[in-house]
């Protein structure tokens, strides 16, 4: 029998909203350090429909804007990690950077991070997660790449 992790659920519940409403999302996952990062991105416009987002965002974001999403969960225990501090990188294909600190949010109960960024052109983006933990904990990076097409 197979389990399912409440991370997963999380991504399986922003990709349904993304295919109700005709739009393409993106879903990757990494461990690094022990420490399993997903990372999700939807529309604003879809990501602000789910309980605990819509308080977070504005209520009419920037057109272009996209939303990203990170959890963490350990990956001995799969308990989800809520104290971390997460900066997002984000490189557009021009070679822009965007970078914000994301919001501590939450989704069903479960906590994770997230915040809009601008995807203002076609093509490739970079992401660039920065977990930094409490010590003696560690902090490392997870790298993702998007397409983005408008």
């Amino acid at each position: 029998m197979r389990t399912v992790r409440p991370s997963n659920l999380i991504g399986a519940f922003l990709l349904t909203l993304c295919c109700a409403s005709g739009v393409v999302a993106a879903q990757q996952t990494q461990t690094v350090n022990g420490i399993i990062v997903n990372f999700g991105i939807v529309p604003a416009e879809v990501a602000l429909q789910a309980d605990g987002h819509a308080d977070a965002h504005p209520a009419n974001p920037p057109h272009g804007s996209q939303h990203l999403l990170i959890t963490l969960d350990d990956e001995k225990t799969h308990q989800r990690i809520a104290d971390a501090e997460v900066l997002v990188e984000v490189t557009d294909p021009r070679g822009h950077v965007q970078a914000k600190p994301m919001l501590h949010t939450q989704s069903r109960g479960l906590a994770d991070y997230s915040e809009l960024f601008l995807f203002s052109w076609s093509g490739d983006y970079s992401i660039r997660a920065i977990v930094k933990r409490t010590p003696p904990l560690q902090s490392f990076t997870a790298k993702f790449m998007v397409h983005h097409e408008i």
